[in-house]
């Protein structure tokens, strides 16, 4: 008898992946946390019931997020990961060698314990030097640090409960404020079909605050509609980091055609966003 876990997000629209075993779940101080592993997709990190990732597909988020902005800026040495507990953006991050420092300021532990465990590929990023791990609200150490990070990466869950405030005009404007000059952010943005009002409002709030700002997205076949999307947040255009060599280690989603195209938005979406 197969197992499936299912999503339901919308009333209209539900997906699933075949479920080898219950590999954790538990219900830490913060979400009910489950590892699963399926079928074809490998082991996924399931929170409140939506899948965050996935051994499979999890290079389209984790490569576009990281790499985005990375190359926009110019020598990137101070870093901060919003979220990130899987350590996917990490590991990303930390193949540049002109990073000194990449901050992961994650709320639950238990998201990073668990990954660590479950998630080998990501190579243990934990262990680098340079990585520090902070168990606390990003809200709170954003206010402490202005004009700190050369790049700023928000690694979120959807904007459900405690995360909703990571999509708040509050948090953008933070997140800008945490900004070196010449820096860049790049944040888990939600997707066009499901998420248009979000992501218009928020792609309002980015202009305000900043010259450059840009929806992007990548595809991912176990987020909703197959896909997921990105705000790229700063005066430095993302175009600068078009033609640029890519860090050492391997890609398996991000090339520069990708990168390029990334951008080209859909046109019923693109009226939307941009009128």
């Amino acid at each position: 008898m197969s197992i499936w876990f299912t999503e339901e997000l919308h009333p209209y629209y539900r997906k699933g992946v075949r479920v080898k075993r219950v590999l954790a779940d538990e219900q830490t101080e913060y979400q009910h946390l489950q590892m699963l592993e399926t079928e074809y997709f490998g082991n996924a990190l399931i929170l409140d019931g939506i899948i965050q990732l996935t051994e499979r597909d999890n290079m389209g988020y984790h490569e576009m997020i990281a790499h985005v902005p990375m190359l926009a800026v110019e020598n990137p040495k101070r870093v901060l990961i919003v979220g990130g507990g899987d350590g996917g953006s990490l590991q990303q991050v930390l193949r540049y060698s002109s990073v000194q420092q990449a901050v992961v300021c994650e709320l639950d532990q238990k998201v990073v314990d668990y990954s660590r465990k479950y998630f080998p590929t990501f190579g243990d990023p934990w262990a680098d030097s340079r990585a520090t791990l902070l168990v606390r609200d990003a809200f709170g150490y954003l206010e402490e640090n202005p004009g700190q990070f050369d790049v700023i990466i928000s690694d979120t869950t959807d904007p459900i409960g405690m995360a909703e405030r990571l999509f708040s005009d509050e948090f953008y404007r933070l997140m800008v404020r945490a900004l070196a000059p010449g820096g860049a952010a790049a944040t888990q943005c939600e997707q066009p079909y499901f998420d248009t009002s979000l992501i218009k409002t928020i792609y309002q709030t980015a202009r305000q605050l900043t010259k450059n700002p840009a929806y992007y997205y990548a595809q991912i076949p176990t987020y909703p509609g197959g896909g997921i999307g990105f705000m790229y947040v700063s005066d430095t255009p993302w175009t600068n980091g078009l033609g640029k060599a890519m860090p050492p280690g391997a890609n398996n989603y991000i090339n520069p055609d990708v990168h390029k195209a990334a951008f080209a938005l859909p046109e019923f979406f693109r009226k939307e966003l941009y009128g």
